[in-house]
């Protein structure tokens, strides 16, 4: 009697459990459409233009156009050559980018070559011993005196993409800024003509702005962007979808209001040892979306740099995963060359001495703008980063001023895609308040036409 009690009582119990499981998933489900109802707004290719005066250019920043760069120095297919790269992809590139280990003497001789063919060098400077190597010593001011010696402007692209787990300087964002400043200062006063490039990759974007040292000892901002078939070499993770210029928004929308931004690494894999696949339309697709739309959606983009690598043949075992290399595949190699036709790209960098000048500039926004009831909503930063104005919150209302005027608006809170997690890959939404951009900006003077997905944003006459 006992016995039969006791399993009467586990039965319940396990009827119980069963009850609260779908309760639970229906719970889910509800709370899943009303979240895609009331709480997510669908992601459109919007772009918000405006132009503005009296931006102080950055050192060796072209005042309009985007430097052509590339990186051969592990492509034995073109004999590492920059002279052979250029004539395969039908333009001289601006500048060529070198892996420098830190504690390796300058390369003088591979500046020379760079100088050879026309171009500047981009130093990408790692201290793969760890960030206590860094030091105030003879070993960096020496390597500064180099430098300095190069009497060219030269990209110093040092310790970057930090934001991940997978460099030996990554993980300690207060000791990062500070041996950053440390080496900003020897460059400062040793070799001017250097510009210093602070450089992330696109992905994860919630440690970045932890290490940014601040725009008082950044030249340039940089972002590593590629697009994949597959992430973390799983085909549970396809990335073949994802829009390479969404892969920039996160840093450019953030940085681009005060510095120029450099696109310091890009590829697109023909081949990946994921699926075993050739694909030369994927990545033809991808540098065309690509190349063909900085100029005009991203005009805060000053260079871009091609990595022309075939991965799955390098030394490093844990990156033989895809082939990037543009220069071996008719369809890619015109895909490319087709993009960098375009007169924007540019074949000559700026001298250094050309910071500070004041210039006008075309800015944009993107990534974080929806439409809603006929409206066009774009997030609080781009108001206050990009336009400058001041917002002051009063419970679901906002008031925006700029200049002595001021307008009360509605706030819309919603949820808008923003890729996906960088270690499960599972959807990632932000939260976004945003302001409606006619009600907000035209009561401030400002003058907004909406031309299919543009937006063009005319600042009050002065």
């Amino acid at each position: 009697m006992i016995e039969i009690n006791i399993k009467r009582r586990r039965r319940s119990v396990w009827l119980w459990i069963l009850c609260g499981v779908v309760m639970l998933i229906q719970l889910a489900m509800f709370g899943y459409v009303g979240y895609n109802q009331y709480r997510v707004v669908d992601k459109q290719d919007w772009t918000i233009h405006t132009r503005l005066s009296g931006y102080p250019l950055a050192k060796a920043e072209p005042v309009e156009g985007v430097y052509l760069g590339g990186y051969v120095l592990q492509n034995p297919s073109i004999d590492f050559s920059m002279k052979t790269f250029n004539e395969r992809t039908g333009r001289p590139h601006a500048s060529f980018f070198k892996y420098v280990g830190y504690g390796k003497p300058f390369p003088a001789k591979w500046v020379e070559q760079v100088k050879s063919v026309g171009a500047v060098p981009h130093i990408a400077f790692e201290p793969n011993g760890g960030l206590d190597e860094v030091q105030d010593n003879a070993y960096l001011q020496q390597f500064a005196d180099e430098a300095g010696k190069a009497g060219v402007p030269v990209f110093m692209r040092f310790a970057s993409e930090m934001n991940g787990t997978w460099t030996a300087y990554s993980g300690d964002p207060v000791k990062y800024i500070e041996k950053w400043k440390l080496v900003h200062g020897i460059f400062e006063e040793r070799a001017p003509n250097i510009v210093m490039t602070w450089a992330v990759l696109s992905v994860p974007e919630e440690t970045v702005e932890s290490f940014y040292p601040g725009d008082d000892y950044v030249d340039w901002v940089g972002v590593n962007v590629y697009s994949v078939k597959y992430h973390n070499d799983s085909r549970l993770h396809a990335a073949d979808f994802e829009d390479p210029l969404d892969l920039l928004n996160f840093v450019y929308d953030r940085f681009s209001r005060t510095k120029p931004i450099m696109v310091s690494e890009y590829g697109a894999t023909h081949y990946t040892v994921t699926d075993e696949k050739t694909d030369n339309g994927f990545a033809a697709d991808k540098i065309s979306r690509f190349y063909q739309g900085l100029p005009d959606k991203y005009p805060r983009v000053k260079a871009v740099f091609y990595f022309d690598v075939n991965n799955t043949a390098e030394y490093n075992a844990k990156r033989r995963i895809n082939d990037y290399s543009v220069t071996t595949e008719k369809e890619v190699l015109a895909a490319y060359s087709g993009a960098i036709s375009r007169p924007e790209y540019l074949e000559k960098v700026e001298p250094a001495s050309v910071q500070g000048t004041s210039a006008d500039q075309t800015f944009t926004y993107r990534g974080l703008i929806y439409g809603k009831d006929g409206e066009i909503f774009a997030d609080e930063a781009f108001y206050t980063r990009t336009l400058g104005l001041k917002l002051e919150k009063d419970g679901g209302s906002v008031k925006a001023g700029k200049d002595g005027q001021s307008v009360q608006v509605k706030s819309s809170k919603k949820r808008i895609w923003a890729g996906y997690h960088y270690i499960n890959y599972l959807p990632r939404y932000r939260s976004v308040t945003a302001l409606p951009l006619k009600e907000t900006l035209e009561p401030l003077g400002y003058r907004v036409e909406i031309t299919d997905l543009d937006v063009y944003v005319e600042p009050p006459a002065s």
